[in-house]
């Protein structure tokens, strides 16, 4: 019994149809490829081995990209080889392909043996009758055909037809730069004709139970523990192709999410075996909670239950949306899915939502979160494409969908940290309300995810409505909202926020230009200057993010480009922060806000992520990370400048998730030398008042204290008058340089 990872392929690109005809009619000449063989590494990207070779440039530098766009016009012909030891002969031998990128013909020492469609279904076919053993070598060839057309951010979703990751074709926070490859996992196996197929591991009722759906007969022997300690075993005979048993577990070390508890994860080792001998041994990660789901405080009765409830305990959303970690997601490996979400469970991030314009993550994305306690929001691959958004009813595209469907529910559900499904992004009807579960596509994925998935809730969009979004905001029944995804402006944002009702903020954001010297690795020295997105190349990495105009609004003319990204930044820092702390000060009527973005799958000039392409944090991710801090003091105000005269006015309030109380609050206001100017302090969250005296700039300083424990949060404003109309620049990047440490 073997598992077999093939990691090194060589790979040649040909014209459409060259491979399949092989020989020139007219000359009888072998025809050749548009490249020769290149060495190639999978799971990968064709860009990336092309680039590793010298056939392409960088496409994340300057406008690159445009260079590139002839690959996926191409057909690309991955090979490898391997050996069989002579003892595997009477085994039976199978190739699984996890990740074809998209259509494909997959070859067995040259017989045609498969082909596919669908990059989120595995291919999985038997090659016993064809395998060579010995010192003979076995040839894989995977013929991938040109990219389909399909859909980008702009477009009409009830066109579609491919499950594919969309982003590629172009959206907002990255260019054009089609997806195609083998991007996960080919692996050689060999079994005494028995292997679980798929199977099911959930925690009920003090028992871990585990279920199988086997190919063969045979028999499971399962051992569970933790930490190295044996916790209980069963057995279970394979009948009908099902086995099942239940392990009760006394005294469980229950998983919490992120800031709420720890993240103790079994092992399970389970062994199938026959009478030729062990067909499978492997060992799953299991965690323990319990799981049920809550309407959000005051709420209708028809609207959804968006709080998870964890082992009895209601949790606040602390969420961010993740694009793909890059735009050749096949390149991504476990410890690039580590940094992402080490920053991530760092910044006090307890939810993900897997976007359903990219991809279905890799198994490591969702080992990580299990690890770290981040709870993941799954969406299927649908998303909006702006002149309709309506989910798509072709039968080719339904079957596909379903078929993708059926396999991430039953491969991902055995992660602890899975906790919602989603019909996908931003779905509508073609009257304009979110789709719901009646909808024929919404409803043939909630089919499924209850069938196989029964413990977890399916929401039929994001968001869900259900009544509209963005401009519908205040309205009392739109509990679930996408947007804005700007700075409303020094008084409008404040405002906004202020009189928001609603129950979950599933996808907002602001903008802020990259970090600087992230600049400097993509844009060429001309183009390193302060400009909008007339520019070509700035526009190329970040069109819709153009936040000059509104940073001199504020601040006056910007001619320094170091100065403008931390000006840039600082604004979009400041509108998520105030929008995550007004949502918390009115948990649980609202539920959690969820932030348009965390990550980038390619480097921008502006955009709306916390932390770059590079994992370079913007300031937005300190913001973030302290607000949402599981105690945590922070200030209610109307507006970002005042006028020399006004009153300010400021509300503190305490955020305990935990529930485990302080011991005092103090409110220092200061001016721009940091002299103070006044002190309150109070045992409860208070309001005070204060006359603007004709200073620039002053800060209010609000410090929780409960034992050792200090939590200081900083705000910092500006007074501005006819002589002094902006903000003062120069205090803003002295308060963040001072604040990030």
């Amino acid at each position: 019994m073997i598992n077999q990872y093939l990691t090194k392929w060589k790979l040649m690109g040909a014209w459409p149809y060259v491979p399949v005809q092989g020989n020139s009619m007219e000359t009888g000449c072998r025809l050749q490829g548009v490249t020769n063989l290149i060495d190639a590494t999978v799971p990968g990207s064709v860009y990336a081995d092309l680039l590793r070779a010298g056939l392409i440039e960088d496409p994340y530098y300057e406008m690159n990209s445009l260079k590139c766009e002839w690959v996926t016009q191409r057909w690309w012909i991955y090979q490898t080889t391997f050996k069989l030891d002579e003892s595997l002969r009477g085994q039976r031998a199978t190739v699984t392909l996890k990740g074809l990128d998209y259509r494909a013909r997959i070859f067995v020492n040259g017989k045609q043996i498969a082909t596919h469609d669908n990059m989120y279904t595995p291919v999985h076919v038997d090659f016993t009758a064809i395998a060579k053993y010995g010192d003979e070598e076995n040839v894989i060839q995977v013929l991938l055909e040109h990219a389909p057309d399909e859909m980008g951010q702009i477009g009409h979703t009830s066109r579609t037809w491919t499950q594919k990751a969309r982003f590629t074709y172009k959206w907002d926070f990255c260019t054009r730069l089609i997806g195609i490859g083998i991007w996960d996992d080919v692996i050689i196996s060999t079994d005494f004709g028995a292997e679980i197929e798929y199977d099911h591991v959930r925690y009920l009722d003090g028992a871990v139970h585990y279920s199988a759906d086997v190919f063969g007969e045979g028999r499971i022997k399962a051992v569970l523990c933790y930490e190295g300690e044996e916790i209980g075993t069963a057995e279970a005979v394979v009948a009908d192709g099902k086995a099942s048993f239940a392990i009760p577990v006394e005294n469980p070390k229950l998983w919490y999410p992120n800031g709420y508890g720890e993240q103790p994860l079994y092992d399970l080792r389970i062994i199938l075996e026959n009478d030729k001998g062990v067909c499978e041994d492997k060992v799953m990660k299991v965690g323990l909670r319990t799981l049920t789901y809550e309407r959000c405080d005051d709420s209708v009765d028809y609207a959804l239950p968006y709080i998870p409830v964890i082992n009895g305990k209601r949790i606040y959303i602390k969420g961010v949306n993740c694009t793909p970690t890059d735009l050749m997601y096949g390149i991504v490996d476990k410890a690039r899915y580590e940094k992402m979400l080490g920053l991530a469970a760092a910044a006090n991030v307890n939810l993900i939502r897997v976007w359903g314009g990219g991809i279905i993550e890799k198994q490591a994305f969702y080992e990580v979160c299990d690890k770290l306690g981040i709870m993941v929001w799954q969406e299927f691959i649908q998303s909006s494409s702006g002149i309709d958004n309506v989910p798509s009813e072709r039968p080719e595209f339904l079957e596909n969908c379903a078929k993708t469907a059926e396999h991430a529910v039953r491969v991902k559900r055995n992660h602890v940290s899975l906790t919602f499904w989603s019909g996908g992004n931003e779905l509508f009807e073609w009257d304009g309300r979110p789709a719901q579960y009646e909808n024929k596509n919404i409803a043939m994925l909630k089919e499924i995810a209850n069938r196989l998935d029964p413990d977890r809730l399916m929401l039929p969009t994001s968001a869900s409505g259900p009544i509209g979004w963005r401009d519908d905001s205040r309205s009392q029944d739109n509990h679930d909202i996408h947007g804005p995804w700007k700075y409303a402006g020094v008084e409008g944002h404040y405002t906004m926020y202020n009189t928001s009702p609603i129950q979950l903020h599933s996808e907002f954001g602001c903008d802020g230009m990259s970090n600087y010297s992230s600049l400097l690795t993509i844009l060429s020295p001309e183009n390193r200057k302060v400009t909008n997105m007339s520019n070509l190349t700035w526009r190329h990495h970040g069109e819709w993010w153009d936040t000059l105009r509104r940073d001199q609004d504020i601040f006056g003319e910007i001619t320094d480009l170091e100065e403008f990204c931390d000006l840039s930044q600082y604004i979009q820092a400041e509108g998520i922060r105030y929008a995550l702390e007004a949502n918390r000060r009115r948990a649980f009527r609202n539920c959690g806000s969820i932030v348009w973005q965390f990550n980038e799958p390619w480097p921008n000039v502006s955009c709306t992520c916390m932390v770059d392409y590079y994992y370079n944090p913007k300031f937005a991710y300190y913001y973030y990370r302290d607000a949402m801090k599981a105690l945590h003091v922070s200030m209610r105000y109307d507006k970002l400048i005042w006028k020399p005269g006004e009153t300010f006015k400021g509300s503190l309030f305490v955020h305990d998730d935990n529930g485990i109380g302080w011991d005092g609050i103090t409110m220092t206001l200061k001016d721009a030398c940091g002299n103070v100017i006044e002190t309150i302090t109070g045992d409860k969250a208070f309001d005070f008042e204060w006359k603007i005296e004709g200073t620039r700039t002053f800060t209010v300083e609000c410090t929780l204290k409960r034992g050792e424990y200090t939590d200081v949060n900083t705000y910092i404003f500006f007074v501005c008058d006819e002589t002094n109309p902006k903000a003062d620049r120069e205090a803003v990047r002295a308060f963040m340089k001072q604040y990030k440490r």
